[in-house]
């Protein structure tokens, strides 16, 4: 079984999509059960104290995403984000930042740091049994960073990790948007663009986030 990491080394290497589809023999689809599943059943509420602050937050990000650097959208808009979708469980789900991620996958490293991740905690408070992987990256102009790569790597890693056939959920987020994806065995389903400027989809991506929840207890992943 391949082995996974957590640890704070700072050898951390970037992936482009399609070197990490070709190189794990990746099949990438954008129509599949599990992510329109997902993505479908994603309907809820906000409660008006939510809608005042993602309003607020939406204005924010229409004014300043182009300025913004990854940090400062990761606080000032996917944070608020993340807090309306209300995603911890007590001893079922935490949410990590800034994780490095390092291990092998049929005898072929990976080393990549995970901007968010929802796992199940261990006792000690340390990420386990990871299932959602976030990915943000303001692209600005001549960098060459993949979020989406990144992300899969991530994926594919902790998939050797769980060793249960359970589904990998994922999304990447570059500026105002987001896609959604599920990694199921080798098939990696990727959704539409969703737009978080648009006063339409911006609920849409709360509730998205919210399924996911719903989905992981549902599974009941092991708590070790």
């Amino acid at each position: 079984m391949s082995k996974v990491l957590f640890q704070d080394d700072e050898r951390v290497n970037h992936y482009d999509v399609n070197e990490v589809i070709d190189r794990f023999d990746i099949d990438k689809v954008f129509d599949c059960e599990i992510l329109n599943n997902w993505l479908e059943h994603a309907e809820d509420v906000l409660k008006p104290f939510q809608q005042e602050m993602l309003e607020e937050a939406r204005g924010h990000l229409i004014l300043k995403w182009n300025e913004w650097n990854e940090e400062e959208l990761k606080v000032n808009f996917i944070s608020i984000v993340l807090f309306a979708a209300q995603l911890d469980e007590p001893k079922r789900i935490s949410t990590y930042f800034e994780r490095r991620l390092v291990g092998k996958v049929k005898d072929k490293p990976i080393s990549v740091k995970v901007d968010c991740m929802l796992a199940t905690p261990m006792k000690s408070g340390r990420p386990k049994s990871p299932y959602f992987f976030l990915q943000e990256y303001k692209r600005s102009k001549g960098d060459s960073h993949d979020p989406e790569g990144q992300m899969l790597a991530a994926m594919i890693l902790s998939q050797a990790l769980n060793a249960d056939d359970k589904p990998l959920y994922g999304s990447w987020v570059q500026g105002s948007n987001w896609r959604f994806t599920v990694l199921n065995g080798t098939e990696y389903c990727v959704s539409k663009t969703y737009d978080a400027t648009d006063v339409f989809e911006l609920p849409k991506i709360v509730f998205i986030l919210r399924n996911l929840k719903s989905l992981i207890l549902a599974a009941e992943y092991s708590i070790l």
